[in-house]
């Protein structure tokens, strides 16, 4: 079993098998504007409830009300994270509760990406680094962004973003009861 799946395995433990998926297409079943047309990332792992209609407000709804019914839980990740003492700017029009993105490998302008992705569909994301290394390189572009957002140059709010090594968020997950 890849880690990936031990972290769903884990989640849907949690969360329930319907609100969990695995390689998430945002625009899958989408009964709204959000569709094929534009650019649909696809998130590694996402946790519902979702909206993916047009019933926004209720939907928004449903996802605070998750979001309360699991705030313990999100808080203890967020202690084990990047920034375990900020916070949390949280996405007011979120697509899921979740937005999870694992990162091992890829290059830092795909970090950047998966960012901003998590952030922008998650009322939380949450990137998982695969080791120390990737996580310094993530916490490094979150400091880059804040800089450029600083001087001018550009706006992106990464607040409702955490980074947190995936070695300890499945153990976290495992021993979270």
């Amino acid at each position: 079993m890849s880690i990936q799946e031990e972290i769903v395995t884990e989640l849907k433990r949690i969360f329930g098998d319907s609100n969990v998926k695995l390689e998430w297409d945002v625009a899958k079943d989408s009964k709204d504007e959000y569709t094929r047309k534009i650019y649909c990332p696809r998130i590694d792992v996402a946790v519902g409830p979702f909206n993916i209609d047009k019933n926004t407000y209720l939907n928004n709804r449903r996802i605070t009300e998750a979001y309360e019914k699991h705030r313990t839980l999100i808080e203890r990740i967020k202690s084990i994270s990047d920034v375990p003492n900020q916070s949390m700017l949280l996405n007011e029009n979120p697509r899921c509760l979740l937005a999870i993105e694992l990162e091992n490998k890829s290059s830092r302008k795909h970090r950047l990406g998966s960012m901003i992705n998590a952030s922008a569909m998650g009322k939380i994301g949450i990137i998982l680094a695969a080791n120390p290394s990737v996580f310094k390189s993530i916490v490094k572009i979150r400091e880059y962004l804040k800089f450029i957002e600083s001087v001018g140059k550009a706006r992106y709010n990464l607040g409702n973003l955490i980074t947190v090594l995936v070695d300890d968020f499945l153990d976290f997950l495992k021993k979270y009861r």
